[in-house]
C-alpha cells in the first residue's frame, strides 16, 4: 500500500517499547515481542500519534545527515508497513 506522507503513525493499543535494561530494544505485541535492530526504536520513539510520516522522516534525516534521504524514506516507510501488517502500528 502507497503511504502518503501526512498519515499519522502510532503504536496500537496493546503493544508498547520496552527498552530499559535489555541489550536490544523489544516491541511488545500482543501475540509476543519483536526485537528491535538499528534505528528501529527511534522510528518508533517518533510515531507519538502526534508526528505525520513526513515528520518522522525529516527528524530522521536531520539526526542521520549522512544517510541519503531517499534511503531513510523508504527504510522508514517499509519498516512501518510491516509493523502494520504485524498489528502492531496503525495510521491515523
Amino acid at each position: 500500500m502507497q503511504r502518503v506522507l501526512t498519515e499519522v503513525p502510532k503504536l496500537r493499543r496493546g503493544c508498547r517499547l520496552l527498552v530499559a535494561s535489555r541489550p536490544e530494544p523489544l516491541l511488545l505485541i500482543p501475540e509476543g515481542a519483536l526485537r528491535l535492530q538499528g534505528p528501529g526504536r527511534r522510528i518508533l520513539e517518533l510515531c507519538d500519534g502526534e508526528r505525520s510520516l513526513g515528520d518522522v522522516i525529516q527528524q530522521l534525516q536531520t539526526e542521520y545527515p549522512s544517510a541519503e534521504s531517499s534511503q531513510i524514506s523508504q527504510e522508514v516507510i517499509t519498516f512501518l508497513q510491516a509493523l502494520q501488517e504485524k498489528g502492531a502500528i496503525e495510521f491515523l
